[in-house]
């Protein structure tokens, strides 16, 4: 019987992640991207990189909800995406190992990360996508 971490250690990012990346314009505000997010079921929305071949920078749900706890539900209707964006993303190579990307995504405390072919987003890896790839084994 193969364990978990063998049959992880075979895949590849680009396997795993989901290829339906959502992205936020920079200037779109907190709560129409909050609403977006809720509406379409989704955790994290990209935000292109400032310049052309930056890597993106990542808004999470997680980043909503700390503003809103530290300051008031109002933040949202005052501050833009690139206020809260998270600068850039932890983004992993696609053909970076699954194994690997779990403990970096550990380590460093993301729940997600974009998978990039050199400095284009072609996906988005999630623990959720981990997690149902070895359920459907």
């Amino acid at each position: 019987m193969t364990t978990i971490s063998s049959e992880l250690d075979k895949l590849a990012a680009s396997e795993v992640m989901n290829p339906n990346v959502m992205w936020a314009d920079a200037t779109e505000s907190l709560r129409t991207a909050s609403e977006r997010m809720m509406k379409q079921g989704i955790r994290a929305l990209l935000v292109p990189g400032r310049r052309d071949g930056d890597l993106p920078g990542i808004l999470s749900s997680k980043d909503i909800v700390n503003l809103i706890c530290a300051h008031d539900p109002a933040i949202l209707d005052q501050l833009v995406v690139d206020d809260a964006v998270s600068r850039p993303a932890v983004c992993v190579p696609e053909t970076a190992n699954v194994i690997d990307c779990i403990n970096l995504m550990r380590t460093t405390g993301i729940r997600r990360a974009p998978v990039v072919r050199g400095t284009e987003v072609i996906g988005i890896l999630s623990f959720s996508d981990v997690l149902a790839r070895l359920l459907s084994s």
